[in-house]
């Protein structure tokens, strides 16, 4: 191999590793769909507590069931069409891929520790605050660490958001527009986020 043959062929894994490092992420319809998912189940657990729609709260189990039946139903369908993409081998969505996964464990683990505490008569349902309050400060460690080590330097604003959520949220902890904030608070940090991803997605 020549001098100028290894010129070329450095030059081009150059170009080759900056257009991965700049590929676009490619999550944000299955944000979305869980944005406006949780949104939804939040505004309604409001509104059951409240007694705005006139249910009893044992509905609340059906309600937040029902939240994880649909979310699961339509997250494979979301994650095959994502792994389709080219973008998905990019640094900057292996990345995002990897801290969602971890922050989805993290609430799952808060589930089940609070189902436990209150099996063995410890616990009470007002420990389910925590989950939103962790849940939000999770999405400013999930989005803040995307951007630091991408080019996607935008998600710094959903990530102070998401912590700045956190803080509102125990403000209002164990009262009955906990949850209302909770919803706003998930279309501001989890909706319009992932709508500005597939914008920016369909840009690039």
């Amino acid at each position: 191999m020549t001098n100028e043959q290894a010129i070329k062929d450095i030059h081009y894994a150059t170009n080759l590793a900056k257009a991965g490092q700049q590929a676009p992420l490619v999550g944000g319809p299955i944000g979305l769909m869980w944005g406006v998912l949780l949104s939804v189940t939040l505004l309604s657990h409001w509104g059951i507590v409240t007694g705005k729609l006139g249910l009893e709260t044992y509905y609340l189990g059906y309600l937040w069931v029902a939240f994880a039946v649909i979310g699961s139903f339509f997250s494979p369908f979301l994650g095959a069409r994502m792994k389709k993409k080219t973008a998905i081998s990019s640094t900057a969505n292996q990345i995002e891929q990897a801290v969602w996964i971890l922050f989805a464990i993290m609430l799952g683990c808060f589930w089940v520790g609070i189902s436990l505490s209150m099996l063995i008569g410890v616990g009470t349902p007002a420990l389910f605050d925590f989950v939103p309050v962790a849940g939000f400060g999770g999405q400013g460690l999930a989005y803040g660490v995307t951007a630091r080590m991408s080019h996607n330097k935008w998600l710094y604003w959903p990530s102070a958001a998401a912590f700045i959520a956190s803080i509102v949220c125990l403000t209002a902890f164990s009262q009955p527009h906990f949850y209302l904030i909770a919803s706003v608070a998930t279309i501001l940090t989890v909706v319009l986020p992932s709508l500005k991803t597939i914008e920016l997605e369909h840009v690039d």
